[in-house]
């Protein structure tokens, strides 16, 4: 049987400045609420990897968001992951919940 690869380190988000920060916490407050939590979890500094983590059911609000977003936040890409809380974790909200800094 052959060994098994170690495993892989984490990384850590790329940071951005203070007013994207305050940016993106208030336009997910606005269709998550105030109780939602907003994880940072993208490696690269052209891109931003977002995951929410709130008590609403996720549905057209993420398309709203993101549209809200992506008219401030200049990157060559902006994702957003919604979870709502006590569901099962899967794909990049994993690696959200791992390696990510929260907001």
């Amino acid at each position: 049987m052959p060994a098994a690869s170690p495993p892989i380190p984490a990384r850590l988000p790329a940071s951005f400045q203070a007013e994207e920060r305050s940016f993106i916490k208030q336009a997910v407050e606005r269709f998550y609420g105030s109780d939602a939590i907003v994880r940072n979890y993208g490696p690269d500094p052209d891109r931003l990897d977002l995951h929410v983590e709130t008590d609403v059911d996720p549905s057209m609000e993420r398309y709203d968001c993101l549209g809200v977003l992506l008219t401030r936040i200049d990157r060559d890409r902006v994702s957003l992951e919604v979870t709502k809380r006590g569901t099962k974790v899967r794909g990049n909200a994993k690696l959200a919940y791992r390696q990510g800094i929260i907001l």
